[in-house]
């Protein structure tokens, strides 16, 4: 569990295991797009970076203490489109050294981008 969610004075964070947005958008997250089969290889390479139960990076923070995904990108799969993805970090080059921020990587958190394509409407 990340430290920042250790202390809960006010008791809303637990279970962490179990949040969940109740805003009344059809959102999707941008990189579970990954889990759509695909002949593709470099897609396939990335799905080696993805956690398979959850369809989203395996992390987007590395620590010392902590490996997880606090960050995501979300989208209106209604009227958008991914286009295309940043490519993800492998963790190997990031546990030679102590997480995040590094010498080559100067934020804590990895870079998450999506490119969208508008969805054409239907005429009515």
């Amino acid at each position: 569990m990340h430290l920042d969610l250790v202390i809960d004075p006010l008791g809303i964070l637990h279970p962490t295991n179990n949040l969940r947005h109740q805003l009344p958008l059809p959102l999707v997250s941008a990189y579970s797009s990954f889990a759509i089969p695909t002949a593709d290889p470099g897609i396939e390479k990335e799905k080696t970076r993805m956690d398979l139960k959850t369809n989203e990076p395996f992390f987007t923070n590395c620590t010392r203490d902590f490996l997880g995904t606090v960050d995501y990108i979300f989208y209106s799969a209604n009227s958008l489109m991914v286009e295309s993805l940043l490519e993800l970090v492998d963790v190997g080059c990031l546990q030679l050294e102590t997480g995040l921020p590094s010498p080559a990587c100067s934020s804590d958190h990895i870079a998450l981008l999506a490119e969208f394509r508008f969805m054409p409407r239907m005429r009515r």
